[in-house]
């Protein structure tokens, strides 16, 4: 998933990207990998929910480089990527691979 966040998006504006888990799957321990690259000024927050847990959280600049994030979880019915748009001034980038 890849999302700009300098203009013409607006702040508050969200990006999800969301996968059901499989009736078979539900209750299992499970592990999410995947990589973010946050940066620029225009950066607000991702967070990961599993089900209406929030499993991960990281906000603001990151800096010039992907980050790999691992959460270990029990799946629950829904896994969310949720990423908000802050204020924009400058070009800010925003990716999420999965």
């Amino acid at each position: 998933m890849y999302i700009e966040t300098s203009s013409p998006q607006q702040y508050g504006e969200n990006a999800k990207l969301e996968f059901s888990v499989s009736s078979s799957d539900i209750g299992k321990l499970s592990c999410l990998k995947f990589y973010y690259h946050m940066y620029g000024e225009t950066i607000n927050t991702l967070n990961v929910y599993n089900g209406n847990y929030k499993t991960f959280n990281q906000s603001g600049n990151q800096g010039d480089v992907w980050v790999k994030a691992n959460i270990t979880m029990i799946l629950e019915h829904k896994v969310s990527c949720i990423l908000m748009i802050a204020v924009f001034r400058n070009l800010g980038l925003f990716h999420i691979i999965s």
